[in-house]
């Protein structure tokens, strides 16, 4: 647990940060990023660990690079999000006319819940929402000594609307939202308190056992919203925005379950395909730890 100093220190970095160019950054981070590779730490040995089990494929160096230099690029492009405008933002993402179209049909028509995992810049992708008028609403760790407050200050700038994710009755609140023609967009792969909605991982060696947030699925049950799947990966410059189809709605509890692992199962797909830009670098599945 981080103390007050440190974590004023962090939230002191982060505003430096932001205003770091790129070409400064970009090699700082190449040359940190071979180092950690070389020499993992516990968090790139966890990521690698991870990535074994999604792909079947032991990571290696060049792998175990270009993940911590994914990560590096999400958190300092997040960082510098409130610098840029919505015509530098949509410059920034490739997304298929077709799939972005029908999403806009779904917010349109039915209203709209995006589940996204941690892949490729997902503050991007919520940033992107509002260039195409998908006015995004979210949730956030509360994290400690000013910096939950820097990053929903940022977030908004770009008319987000972030909401902690401990908050009373956010399920309600963010259905709220939704009704009045907002978007719920929430990270919905790892479940921090482990008492989401259970589902079974694809993976090579056999499918995992696991539970994921359940917000997503329970806000589209309740306001009757399109459930849509988004993952987001980095090309060159670009952010690519893979939209996947909406999930069809089915009532109750086992109705949720069954929603669930068809996002589950976009998400297994998206993240084997471009795992050095899937950012979980904490233990996921049970049983795999670094």
């Amino acid at each position: 647990m981080s103390t007050p100093r440190s974590g004023r220190a962090t939230l002191t970095a982060f505003r430096a940060a932001a205003h770091i160019p790129r070409a400064i950054w970009q090699p700082c981070a190449q040359l940190a990023s071979l180092a950690l590779a070389a020499r993992p730490p516990k968090p790139l040995r966890q990521w690698a660990i991870n990535a074994r089990v999604v792909t079947g494929a032991q990571p290696g160096f060049k792998d175990r690079y270009r993940a911590q230099l994914s990560w590096f690029r999400n958190t300092v492009g997040s960082l510098q999000l409130g610098r840029l405008t919505l015509d530098q933002i949509a410059g920034k993402v490739d997304v298929d006319p077709g799939q972005l179209e029908a999403l806009l049909t779904s917010h349109a028509e039915r209203g709209l819940v995006i589940a996204i995992p941690h892949m490729g810049s997902w503050d991007l992708a919520g940033a992107y929402g509002q260039v195409v008028g998908l006015p995004v609403t979210s949730v956030a760790e509360r994290l400690p000594a000013g910096q939950y407050q820097y990053f929903s200050a940022l977030r908004a700038k770009l008319g987000m609307q972030i909401y902690p994710y401990d908050q009373h009755g956010l399920v309600e609140t963010l259905a709220d939202d939704v009704h009045s023609g907002r978007v719920a967009c929430l990270v919905a792969d790892r479940d921090f308190g482990r008492h989401g909605l259970a589902v079974s991982w694809p993976a090579p060696g056999g499918a995992r056992e696991l539970t994921v947030p359940p917000g997503p699925v329970l806000i589209a049950q309740r306001t009757g919203a399109d459930l849509v799947p988004i993952a987001a990966w980095f090309v060159g410059n670009r952010t690519h925005l893979e939209i996947g189809e909406p999930i069809e709605h089915r009532p109750g509890v086992d109705g949720a379950g069954v929603m669930a692992q068809q996002m589950v199962d976009f998400f297994a797909t998206q993240i084997a395909g471009h795992v050095t830009d899937w950012h979980m670098m904490q233990r996921f599945f049970p049983g795999e730890m670094a």
